[in-house]
């Protein structure tokens, strides 16, 4: 009976700790005004019809537009064949494709435009051969992009930042379910609801929740894989065909997720095949080693372009390394790791060299070696792998492992003030061990919890945006001229381009489409924005001026991002 009431206890404990971290999640994303254009892309490369991107200029870009000329026929075998003569003649389908480039031009798109990129209208609902085929132009798997169009597809043409918050704070809850399974398993599932805790409330946990893009779903994939393997281990180094059907399923679903997926299985498989071997589990081996190539073998067959992606890609093998400063880069993700737990940089490198230290005592001394290295190791391994290939400095890169580390930081802490408690009460007291335990492991959590609330905040939120979106509904019957400096980031501005009637993206080398612009020829006024960061601002700006005959303008606003004007013409 007694037993029974601590498991009842236990599991309520956990429902509180995820309710109490999800209601936390749920007000920041009240707080949430403004975005990155990956988290747009997220949107309209799930939901726009065969093209991933708010074009400049016609509604498809000049790759699409020979694909439908060149490639595309009612009769499928025609398709290959076309396909087939393109492959065998790409220099042929370069020079069309060039040809076509050089005639873009920006044009000016609307508000209703804006929206059709990101929502599903009825004629879309459940386009999947779209998002399939928009992942496949992409650097990343689909699977996520498929979610997202589901949730989309409910809310018809319909945009808001809670179709994709519901998704990431659904995966949130498994992963915390996945966090409690896994303590379970090692006998320390009093300390699931803590560990949720520690996690949940941490800036690291927020933050990716905020960040509309795969990595919350990624994380799930990649603990449940964890906690599969630690089954493995726990199990005698046994498999049995429920395990082994959870494992292909897992290994799948987190290879059309994201291929960072694969980094983290593919550390924790040398690790665990090189145990299984060690222990003479040939057996095993043979049966986990085919896990994983069918589960690769289904992933390539159901989406070939990940050979492309993983391989070929800027942000695969052939261009996904970063060869400059790797050890700053490294410092940098570390201090990432640290904000993510709200620890000051220098207690931060003093803990990890503690952690390190126990971490060599424990593989010398500790009982169980198998579940510290498979728990331990591919955290440290995935950390500098990432350092080393990441694309940009962002700690949606390393999400995935916060929620590892946790776990990982709350065994060293239980084996430690068990040992001292074994030490003082020579091993008469393990249920004060226990107790100690959650002491100090909740004393943790909260003055992280505090600390990182008062100092920090979490990331993705771009609050400062809401005095852009305000200036764009009091100007929104105006006209409004978008100068950036890249093919891919005016997507951030989205919430802007919902607003105005009228709009025309440019870059810094299209600025002579002013010069005497039919969209422009009516108006006596029209608001520019600018980015700030673009090089030679000053003489962009003055260019502008010339081409669209202003003599006078007024700034608006400064953010440190765009520089708004309201410009008046003769």
């Amino acid at each position: 009976m007694k037993e029974k009431m601590k498991r009842n206890w236990t599991i309520i404990s956990v429902v509180i700790a995820i309710l109490t971290t999800s209601i936390c999640m749920t007000i920041f994303i009240t707080k949430k005004k403004g975005w990155h254009e990956d988290e747009i892309f997220s949107y309209g490369s799930s939901n726009c019809k065969y093209d991933n991107l708010l074009q400049r200029f016609a509604y498809k870009d000049s790759l699409n537009q020979l694909i439908d000329e060149k490639i595309m026929d009612e009769n499928p075998f025609k398709v290959i064949q076309n396909i087939g003569y393109y492959l065998k003649n790409q220099e042929e389908f370069r020079k069309e494709l060039s040809s076509k480039i050089e005639k873009e031009v920006p044009v000016w798109k609307t508000n209703e435009q804006a929206k059709e990129y990101m929502t599903v209208s009825k004629d879309e609902i459940l386009s999947y051969w779209s998002v399939y085929y928009n992942q496949a132009r992409d650097v990343h798997p689909p699977l996520f992009y498929m979610l997202v169009h589901l949730v989309s597809s409910v809310c018809l043409n319909h945009f808001s930042k809670y179709i994709i918050f519901v998704i990431n704070l659904a995966f949130y809850i498994a992963s915390c379910c996945i966090i409690h399974k896994m303590l379970k398993l090692l006998g320390k599932e009093k300390f699931s609801s803590i560990t949720i805790l520690l996690y949940g409330l941490s800036m690291g946990a927020i933050s990716i929740v905020m960040f509309q893009r795969m990595y919350v779903m990624l994380t799930f994939f990649m603990l449940t894989y964890l906690y599969l393997n630690l089954k493995i281990s726990k199990g005698s180094f046994e498999i049995d065909k429920r395990t082994k059907r959870q494992l292909t399923w897992t290994i799948l679903l987190g290879f059309l997720t994201q291929y960072y997926f694969c980094i983290y299985a593919v550390i924790v498989a040398l690790i665990m095949g090189i145990i299984l071997c060690k222990n003479k589990k040939k057996d095993t081996f043979k049966r986990y080693l085919w896990c994983h190539i069918k589960a690769a073998i289904i992933g390539i067959l159901l989406f070939p372009a990940s050979i492309y992606h993983i391989f070929f890609s800027y942000r695969g093998v052939a261009g996904g390394t970063v060869e400059a400063g790797y050890l700053e880069r490294l410092k940098e993700y570390l201090e990432l790791i640290f904000y993510a737990f709200s620890i000051p940089k220098g207690l931060g490198y003093a803990i990890m060299t503690v952690l390190i230290i126990l971490l060599g005592y424990k593989l010398i001394k500790g009982k169980r070696k198998d579940i510290i290295l498979i728990i331990t190791i591919p955290v440290i391994i995935f950390t500098l792998i990432i350092a080393k290939i990441a694309p940009y400095m962002n700690i949606r890169y390393l999400a995935s492992i916060f929620p590892i580390i946790c776990v990982g930081v709350v065994l060293i802490i239980i084996s430690i003030i068990r040992k001292i408690t074994n030490w003082i009460t020579k091993g008469y007291n393990n249920k004060g061990a226990t107790y100690a335990s959650i002491i100090v492991i909740t004393c943790i959590a909260v003055c992280i919890s505090i600390y990182g609330f008062m100092k920090s905040e979490p990331q993705f939120l771009y609050e400062t945006y809401q005095r852009r979106i305000e200036i764009a509904e009091k100007y929104q019957d105006k006209k409004m001229v978008y100068v950036g400096g890249a093919n891919f980031n005016h997507l951030q501005d989205m919430e802007e381009f919902l607003r105005y009637h009228n709009f025309i993206i440019t870059t810094t080398w299209e600025l002579d489409i002013l010069q005497n612009n039919e969209g422009l020829k009516d108006e006596k006024e029209f608001i520019l924005n600018m980015k700030c960061w673009i090089q030679d601002f000053d003489i962009n700006f003055q260019k502008v001026l010339e081409y669209t005959n202003a003599i006078d303008y007024e700034l608006l606003i400064d953010d440190g991002q765009s520089r708004v004007y309201k410009v008046t013409k003769s």
